[in-house]
């Protein structure tokens, strides 16, 4: 009846958020207005006055093709600009179309060269995509160790998904030693961070009772948690629950 979800939630294109600095606010307005041409042309000039942002925005305007055509290399070079002048977001997006190979030439060493430098600035996302690089072999030798550190650093650093996966691997003795209040531990802070098959999960580990003391009330309020995120098994694990509690 009840079913733990087990899957491990490999590489988001997390970094792909629009960030908007005073200094390229005239194009920011045209963007908002649906002038993607003219907010083209202020972020271009504003990247060639040397704002990062202003690169960092062309970038993400080349790379999505939203009413202009999508054209990957420019949005590497533009990611490439903002980059060199410590943009971290622009470093993170470069990273992931180096591995990708998304409008450059396919080539894991600078991806994960970009990836460890903004880790260790304090960037999650990045920490993630190593940990699923070394977790499936991707342009590296497989490493569940090290996937296993690069887990703890970025679930050290919010990132949900990361202490989602990194809670798979302590219940599932995946890497690590079996430990099941750690487990717990790391769904129950996914879930606080807004990710939805965490408490979903959690909801289970109190439904069976094995590694937890079972507790169906709890359960329903994981599963009710879930389903407020629109996570269809948690609304049906809390309709099948309920009638066995009230």
């Amino acid at each position: 009846m009840f079913k733990t979800l087990s899957k491990i939630t490999l590489f988001i294109f997390l970094g792909l958020q629009t960030l908007f600095a005073a200094g390229v606010n005239d194009g920011y307005v045209e963007y908002k207005n649906g002038n993607n041409e003219q907010a083209i042309e202020i972020f271009k000039k504003a990247c060639e006055n040397g704002a990062s942002s202003g690169c960092y925005n062309l970038g993400l305007l080349y790379y999505n093709g939203t009413q202009v055509e999508q054209e990957y290399f420019k949005a590497a070079e533009a990611f490439a600009k903002a980059c060199d002048d410590g943009h971290e977001k622009a470093c993170y997006n470069l990273a992931y179309m180096y591995q990708n190979g998304y409008g450059v030439r396919l080539d894991s060493k600078k991806a994960l060269d970009l990836y460890e430098k903004t880790c260790s600035s304090g960037l999650g996302a990045s920490c993630y995509n190593i940990s699923n690089m070394y977790e499936v072999a991707d342009g590296v030798e497989k490493d569940l160790f090290k996937a296993v550190e690069y887990l703890t650093k970025a679930c050290n650093l919010d990132h949900a998904k990361a202490c989602y996966n990194l809670a798979l691997k302590y219940k599932n003795e995946d890497g690590v030693e079996k430990n099941p209040l750690r487990a717990e531990s790391l769904y129950s802070k996914s879930c606080d961070l807004g990710y939805s098959k965490a408490c979903y999960n959690l909801g289970i580990m109190y439904v069976e009772g094995k590694d937890l003391r079972k507790n169906n009330i709890k359960a329903l309020e994981l599963f009710t948690k879930a389903c407020g995120m629109n996570l269809k098994e948690a609304c049906k694990a809390y309709d099948d629950l309920k009638g066995l509690v009230y």
